[in-house]
């Protein structure tokens, strides 16, 4: 059932197709095509300066973060009316108030998806999302509105779930993960995401406490944040490096 799925316990499985390594003190790293057969180690990006370094003699293309950077943002969301934050474990209360702080005086909005009965509904208010304010919600209601989904519920819930959350999905959105499971479950069972959409990984090189504290961090020094790795899987509206 759908409540024996979110109280599973979690597992971690990288990209089989990214091959996701971590980049030094910068932020973004690389993108790979759909295949499984080749990997495409650059990328082109039409809103950040991409920057080149060389780790162990081989050279990668990376984007450095920033608050500086915050202001470009809804050029990289061109689009975007609405994020949806799709959970309440490790990774979302970090993301979720990370993007909700980042895209403030922006008409993005960035809303939390998650069960009627979930125990994390309270936690989700005492940091601001609430129903009143319409950035806190039940999750398939949210998946539908979202323009971006972050799927941030536990592995055994994707596994049991995601063919409803595809089926709320939205023609053209864009499909955010955090690790590579579900990718990686639907190859091993023979089955695709939905092709109507984009499917984007960026993963952080931390559980989502240090997402969350290197961010706030980020206030006196900038700069400061935590490492990430991300990949491209599918991109329908060209965007999806952007994103």
């Amino acid at each position: 059932t759908a409540k024996e799925a979110f109280a599973s316990p979690m597992r971690m499985m990288l990209f089989p197709t990214l091959g996701l390594v971590v980049f030094g003190p910068t932020t973004l790293a690389l993108v790979a095509p759909q295949s499984r057969l080749r990997m495409r180690m650059s990328f082109e990006t039409s809103v950040f300066e991409k920057k080149e370094i060389k780790l162990a003699g081989t050279k990668e293309e990376i984007v450095k973060g920033g608050r500086d950077l915050f202001g470009k943002l809804p050029e990289a969301f061109q689009g975007i009316e609405q994020i949806g934050v799709i959970g309440w474990g490790s990774q979302a209360p970090a993301q979720a108030q990370n993007l909700k702080e980042s895209l403030e005086g922006t008409s993005i909005k960035v809303k939390v998806g998650l069960r009627p009965e979930s125990p994390s509904w309270a936690s989700a208010e005492s940091v601001g999302f609430t129903e009143d304010q319409g950035t806190l919600g039940e999750m398939f209601a949210t998946i539908k509105e979202s323009d971006l989904v972050i799927l941030l519920i536990s592995d055994a819930a994707q596994a049991t779930l995601y063919k409803e959350i595809f089926a709320a999905l939205k023609p053209g959105c864009t499909l955010g993960l955090s690790h590579g499971f579900l990718l990686g479950h639907l190859q091993s069972i023979g089955e695709e995401f939905p092709e109507d959409i984009n499917v984007i990984a960026v993963c952080p090189k931390g559980m989502g406490p240090s997402v969350r504290r290197l961010y706030e961090q980020g206030k006196k020094i900038n700069g400061a944040g935590i490492n990430s790795s991300f990949g491209i899987h599918q991109d329908k509206t060209g965007q999806a490096t952007d994103i």
